[in-house]
């Protein structure tokens, strides 16, 4: 079974059609991306599956912050100590592979070094140092598509695209306060006045900072 995306921007022609496969494979990429050791900035979070010719996952990785190595890095170090090959197999990674020296080697290098087939990302990457993997992973003969869980691919990286993007960063107000505007008992018996379930929400979101 295939799931069809929307219409590629106009001007191009990749294939927008995926099978449940690939469709699980980039979602436990997405799941990869937010593994405990990966923090939520600077950087994007990314996370990367390889698919064996037969649609087997060979291996996963992810991206654990500034100056660790990328996510399909990872995942090809972690295929590497199978003593498997990446030669043929098809990679599925939430952001399009860099193409630039950094901290680390070029994605796209490294990439192209293992002999894969066919690579899947989710969402392209929209600064002028990074991006443009794959335009040079097409050049090379890779086959190469995008779109696949793309919004969920952007939620992930919420704050880190309205910086790269807006030069901005994403701020959340939380505020508590009852009907009548206050936020305490005046006789300072109170403790809460939110329930548990929005306190909850509000550790979460402070841990993402």
């Amino acid at each position: 079974m295939a799931v069809s995306l929307p219409s590629a921007p106009e001007g191009e022609d990749r294939m927008t059609s995926f099978t449940t496969v690939q469709t699980a494979a980039m979602q436990r990429a997405l799941r990869a991306a937010v593994s405990p050791d990966a923090p939520p900035g600077p950087n994007p979070r990314v996370g990367c599956v390889i698919l064996s010719a037969d649609g087997d996952v060979l291996a996963e990785g992810h991206h654990r912050g500034t100056g660790t190595a990328h996510a399909e890095v990872d995942a090809l170090a972690n295929l590497a100590t199978t003593g498997a090959s990446a030669r043929g197999a098809s990679v599925l990674v939430t952001l399009e592979p860099c193409n630039h020296q950094g901290r680390t080697g070029p994605c796209v290098q490294a990439l192209l070094d293992a002999g894969v087939a066919e690579v899947i990302y989710a969402q392209d990457d929209p600064t002028e140092q990074a991006g443009g993997g794959a335009a040079a992973l097409e050049a090379a003969g890779v086959r190469v598509r995008r779109g696949l869980c793309a919004q969920e691919a952007a939620r992930l990286n919420r704050p880190w695209l309205l910086a790269v993007t807006r030069g901005r960063p994403m701020v959340t107000w939380k505020l508590a306060a009852t009907l009548d505007g206050r936020i305490a008992a005046a006789d300072g018996t109170s403790q809460w006045i939110t329930p548990v379930a929005a306190r909850h929400d509000a550790h979460r979101l402070r841990r993402q900072c």
